[in-house]
């Protein structure tokens, strides 16, 4: 201890400048390396999600960039005359969310509510913790009571079998609905378009959307619902078909890709962002080796008198790579939590902001995804000590050493 206090004050904070170097490199390599990790199981996850739609003769649909139209512009005439035409001629798996209700629950949240028509939810439905799946079998013309999930985040406030009236804001009518299941926690869906995009379901409703559904609808929820439209068995010529249907019938341009087109798109801004990442952290590998390695030797020449004499009494080489792994590892642990602590809060401040697509539940909010990425920086952080240590020991047995310098 006596030693390794010796190499603390007198050699690794000599000069606190280099400390406060190598700890702010540090951490920007440990944010680096999380960043990283936790941008590529992201994405791992939106490709296994997105696999559903992994099928010939499958395409979704997106608003072209460049289309230019108002709402106001469009009839509910108009745009019923494209769903009929794809309740005749395609077979279409229909998702949309985003439009918010005003339910009341413990957590003060204002509650996102889902829609998704039978075909997509046999695509790819939501994961269940308790009852049942969504069911299509009700009428709104009977007013039935619609059979609903809601998030794990609404389930004490709404357990299942609970019935009880919400303002639907497609309908923009107050209607009468059921809990028939409560999702997963955590469920989670990424974007068409940005893998690694993702929004959690804690807090949702999802309400089933018949083709009666859509007649009764508001426009801005059938064009909104057109965004994101999967298309099935069907093939190229018939989408571009659809497509200028579309365009002729409501003046909104829409562009229909397969999947694998999708996934083309995205690999290209990922590599991109990849590219940056690895770079960014190659530059400051070197430079946390250049500041290491000359500090340390700066450090012993300066006090070379007192590290002979260390030598000379019993310091081996063996015990100084030692304390250099234990002024590392110190190093790496302080940077690691920091980033740790940026992730749990950011984690909590979505609970905080109570942004409803973004909260999810776990120790501190964090989920699996983040303690991967954690523990993809910290076995980064193993390996680039385990190099400093070695490297540094390495370059200090070759400085000469002499009794002369006891003179």
């Amino acid at each position: 201890m006596k030693v390794f206090r010796f190499f603390l004050t007198r050699v690794f904070l000599r000069k606190p400048i280099f400390a406060i170097g190598a700890l702010v490199l540090f951490l920007m390599a440990n944010y680096m390396a999380f960043l990283t990790a936790h941008s590529v199981l992201s994405t791992r996850e939106g490709y296994q999600q997105m696999a559903h739609f992994d099928k010939e003769g499958t395409f979704v649909a997106n608003l072209d960039p460049n289309s230019d139209f108002g709402n106001k512009d469009i009839s509910k005439a108009s745009i019923q005359k494209v769903y009929d035409r794809l309740d005749s001629r395609y077979h279409y798996a229909l998702y949309t969310d985003g439009m918010m209700t005003n339910l009341a629950n413990g957590c003060g949240v204002k509650v996102p509510v889902s829609y998704m028509n039978q075909r997509y939810n046999d695509l790819d439905g939501f994961p269940i913790a308790q009852g049942s799946g969504l069911t299509f079998d009700y009428s709104l013309v009977r007013n039935d009571a619609i059979p609903v999930l809601v998030g794990e985040g609404l389930a004490d406030d709404y357990p299942l079998g609970t019935q009880f009236k919400m303002h639907d804001p497609a309908l923009l009518r107050e209607v009468r609905v059921k809990v028939v299941g409560v999702i997963a926690e955590n469920s989670v869906r990424s974007n068409f378009y940005a893998l690694n995009s993702k929004k959690y379901y804690n807090f949702s409703v999802v309400v089933p959307v018949t083709t009666a559904f859509i007649k009764q609808a508001d426009v801005s929820f059938n064009i909104n619902a057109l965004n994101d439209l999967v298309l099935s068995d069907t093939d190229r010529a018939d989408v571009s078909e659809l497509g200028d249907y579309i365009d002729k019938t409501i003046g909104a341009k829409f562009n229909l890709y397969s999947y694998q087109d999708n996934i083309d798109y995205y690999n290209e801004y990922l590599f991109s962002s990849l590219r940056f990442l690895t770079v960014a952290s190659g530059l400051l590998l070197i430079l946390i080796v250049l500041l290491s390695v000359w500090s340390a030797l700066i450090s012993v020449r300066v006090m070379m008198r007192d590290f002979t004499i260390n030598l000379m009494v019993g310091l081996s080489y063996g015990r100084l790579r030692r304390l250099f792994y234990a002024y590392y590892a110190g190093l790496s642990l302080i940077a690691l939590l920091a980033v740790f602590a940026m992730a749990a809060y950011s984690r909590h401040s979505y609970w905080r902001r109570k942004d409803a697509f973004l909260m999810t539940y776990g120790l501190w909010g964090m989920i699996r995804m983040d303690w991967l990425a954690l523990l993809v920086a910290s076995l980064f952080d193993f390996l680039l000590v385990a190099m400093l240590a070695q490297l540094i020991t390495w370059r200090l047995r070759r400085v000469p050493i002499s009794l002369g310098v006891l003179q």
